[in-house]
């Protein structure tokens, strides 16, 4: 069995590159550093989703928004680049098990949802963690603009963690607060001090 399907891989590489997009406006002399940024946040982040719902038995891979791509293109451009909505699609995942007499059964506990949901955003904290104390150990040029790539990297990931953690629907951040309210407020604190840092 193959890692990605064609239509998975085309919708992560669109994916990735609109989000790169997205954080990079309106500097694009940046772009390389921001894709970098946006494969270990964004990338990491959904595979995570997908590598933990698939440990649970379930069908899980990555689906692209189209409509949300288009809405996060717009407000970053009409914002001149202030507003990063990020939107770019999700996880899908499909609860398949057998039950007793091998009816399949399509339903997960609140366990097994938030321990899917969290996955990505402990990812991204991890990155945002580990690169954060290695802010100014490589600093490169751009078009006469300096680029702190450790802090980048920090800083995406970071942003991504938090903005994952508002517990909104469908963001993992409403699943995560249903299956551990504490623990929820625990990670969007942490997120939140590391934004604060930036």
């Amino acid at each position: 069995m193959q890692m990605f399907e064609s239509q998975e891989l085309r919708d992560i590489i669109i994916s990735v590159i609109v989000v790169t997009l997205i954080f990079a406006y309106p500097e694009f002399n940046l772009l390389p550093f921001y894709l970098l940024a946006v494969i270990l946040a964004f990338l990491f982040h959904e595979l995570a989703h997908r590598f933990v719902a698939r440990k649970f038995g379930c069908v899980a891979f990555y689906k692209m928004w189209l409509t949300g791509l288009l809405i996060s293109l717009v407000l970053v451009i009409a914002s001149g680049g202030y507003i990063k909505f990020i939107v770019p699609g999700a996880v899908m995942i499909y609860p398949f098990r057998f039950g007793r007499w091998k009816f399949r059964v399509s339903r997960l506990t609140i366990n097994e949802i938030g321990i899917i949901s969290v996955a990505g955003i402990l990812v991204n904290l991890f990155f945002a963690i580990i690169f954060k104390p290695l802010s100014g150990a490589l600093i490169i040029s751009a078009d006469s603009k300096v680029v702190d790539v450790f802090a980048s990297l920090s800083y995406v990931n970071a942003f991504l963690a938090f903005f994952n953690l508002l517990p909104i629907k469908p963001l993992d951040g409403s699943k995560v607060f249903l299956w551990k309210p504490w623990f929820w407020f625990f990670l969007i604190v942490i997120a939140g001090v590391l934004l604060f840092l930036f």
